[in-house]
């Protein structure tokens, strides 16, 4: 083995003269002359291992030196890059995370809505539903209002009680101009339904007085 003015150690290839020798790899140092080297005979195992550990000093010898205190810590801070924790739970408090990152991006209930995604409708028994919310229902949805099915609207609910209010207009059925809304009791009961009248489903005779279509 050589050992070179750079203090790296190098396979002796070939001894080409008394004064001339080629060496594995190139040599990675300044050239210069008169400069003090070593040769180290070397064989079976130990020139084994010795090959061993200058291949992994040539080749992650410079990202070793790179890691800096990150080697030697078992855990690593936020501070240099790591999550300060062992654990995920422990990892979302270090990064200070929220509820949110437990959540999934979508539209169902418990989701996470992204910012382009269309308002979600609540389907089946929307009526019964708690919270205000947009709502929809088709023929199997229970306390429908009267007069066909496919309605389209919103609940509105006061923030501390069961009371609220149901607006919903009925859609598919072309034409109808129906709006119809109701009160919800505080204790979670529905008034009955009562239609708008307006100037689509109304005529005014000559005196003002309106008459339903």
């Amino acid at each position: 083995m050589f050992v070179g003015p750079d203090s790296g150690i190098y396979q002796v290839t070939n001894p080409v003269s008394d004064t001339s020798v080629s060496i594995s790899p190139n040599y990675r140092g300044v050239s210069a002359a008169g400069a003090t080297y070593g040769i180290v005979p070397v064989n079976g195992y130990p020139k084994a291992l010795a090959d061993a550990v200058n291949q992994m000093v040539q080749q992650w010898g410079a990202t070793l030196a790179g890691l800096g205190p990150v080697a030697s810590m078992s855990v690593v801070p936020v501070a240099n890059g790591g999550t300060g924790a062992t654990s995920v739970p422990a990892a979302r408090t270090s990064l200070g995370l929220g509820s949110a990152a437990l959540k999934t991006i979508g539209s169902a209930a418990g989701n996470v809505q992204d910012v382009s995604a269309p308002v979600p409708m609540v389907g089946n028994s929307a009526f019964i539903e708690q919270g205000s919310h947009f709502i929809n229902y088709g023929d199997s949805t229970t306390v429908v209002p009267p007069g066909g099915a496919y309605w389209a609207g919103i609940r509105a609910q006061y923030p501390y009680q069961n009371c609220a209010m149901d607006l919903v207009a009925q859609v598919v059925t072309g034409g109808s101009m129906n709006l119809m809304f109701r009160t919800i009791a505080g204790n979670g009961g529905g008034d009955p339904w009562r239609k708008i009248y307006h100037d689509g489903n109304t005529t005014r005779a000559q005196d003002g007085t309106l008459k339903a279509i």
